[in-house]
């Protein structure tokens, strides 16, 4: 008989087994009773981004067909049927995943029309307490904004109309310099990972998706999407498709350095396009490639004395993950050009705000000119006199 092997787990929720791709989400807890769970099957080959989006909206069923929480009239009722007003997409999906912290939270039986500004107040000190992002408490506040002024009109006032929403901490540099990403790539491991009773690939597919990311700044959604019609490597030059993150950004075609033309290269030659691949997956090898150039790090810090390479790896951003080569490259072409609308454009942002978020730690050349310009006259700053010794001569009576 012969041995049934285990599904592969491609990505949260998304498993693989011998002859098809399998969908899973799950709502509720099933300590009480309240857990709904829905099961897709779909045919091999399919893209990851349909299992994904098929995903969304399974889980924006379930959340609007489970029991409402309270009588009619109380938040979590009232959530419900305001989730199921907004029409079909990504905006709804999204909207009932924030309200729904606000249904499970003691706010979330109660009548909203006895709820005031106090208890929103008190709800927003406790996820602040347990931990939650200030990002995260500013959207839950702006989506329950929203429904106050959809329920009730925006002529009536809500208690959260005086509540303002909470500054962000500044994010600290997520950039990685240059060379040490060059020795993290080279570090990675040079062949595949073999699956069961398959031969080991000959070489990394996840290595050279990490060695695109790093060379052309594209995030992995745009990433997954690329085409072959995408690529123009005759004429050094990538299609970013428009994207839909945040306020959206339109397509482009931008230039490719070379060695964004040699991994592309080898990223056309491997066949990866549209090929699904897993966040966890490409994380592993990331920090594999971390460990071993920390240790060739100290191997040459020990042989030659010089510990340039391993204080540097030592400064990495707190739990450096992939997404970060993105930050390192658009904070060199920063660093290299001092032209922030073209990093902008070139990494596909909305707005500027967000490109300043990500070269925060460049420091453009302008600057540094300046600095240097100044040197001089800041070092040559002739010393003052020393005043004249002053005795004091007492006064004979």
């Amino acid at each position: 008989m012969p041995r049934t092997l285990p599904p592969q787990r491609l990505a949260p929720g998304i498993y693989r087994d011998g002859q098809q791709l399998i969908a899973e989400v799950r709502f509720g807890s099933s300590r009480d009773g309240t857990q709904a769970r829905k099961r897709e099957a779909f045919p091999l080959g399919t893209p990851v981004n349909t299992l994904i989006a098929w995903q969304h909206g399974a889980k924006r069923d379930l959340l609007i067909a489970r029991p409402a929480a309270g009588v009619r009239g109380s938040l979590a009722a009232d959530i419900d049927r305001y989730v199921a007003t907004l029409p079909q997409g990504k905006y709804r999906t999204e909207s009932g995943w924030v309200l729904a912290h606000w249904a499970r939270s003691p706010l979330g039986p109660m009548a909203r029309a006895t709820i005031v500004r106090l208890d929103l107040v008190a709800q927003i000190s406790r996820w602040l307490e347990a931990g939650a992002a200030v990002a995260s408490v500013n959207k839950r506040l702006s989506r329950l904004r929203k429904l106050f002024h959809a329920l009730d009109g925006l002529d009536q006032p809500a208690p959260t109309d005086t509540i303002k929403f909470l500054r962000e901490p500044e994010q600290e540099p997520r950039d990685i310099p240059i060379r040490i990403v060059r020795l993290i790539l080279e570090s990675l491991p040079g062949h595949g990972r073999a699956e069961r009773g398959e031969a080991r690939p000959a070489v990394s597919v996840t290595a050279i998706r990490l060695r695109v990311i790093a060379w052309t700044g594209i995030p992995p959604a745009t990433l997954r999407r690329l085409r072959p019609r995408d690529l123009d490597l005759e004429h050094a030059r990538v299609y970013l498709r428009p994207r839909r993150k945040g306020h959206g950004a339109a397509g482009a075609w931008v230039a490719l350095l070379p060695p964004a033309v040699e991994a592309l290269r080898d990223f056309a030659a491997a066949g990866l396009f549209g090929q699904p691949y897993s966040n966890s997956s490409i994380g592993k090898t990331w920090r594999v490639g971390i460990a071993r150039a920390t240790t060739a790090a100290a191997h040459v810090a020990q042989e030659t004395g010089d510990a340039s390479w391993l204080t540097d790896l030592e400064m990495l951003p707190p739990r450096c993950k992939p997404y970060d080569l993105r930050h390192s490259f658009g904070s060199e072409m920063y660093r290299r050009t001092g032209d922030i609308r073209a990093v902008s454009e070139l990494l596909q942002h909305a707005t500027l705000e967000m490109t300043k978020r990500y070269t925060r730690g460049a420091v453009s050349e302008r600057v540094t000119d300046a600095i240097h310009q100044a040197a001089a006259a800041y070092t040559n700053i002739p010393a003052l006199p020393k005043p004249p010794t002053m005795r004091l001569v007492r006064k004979q009576p």
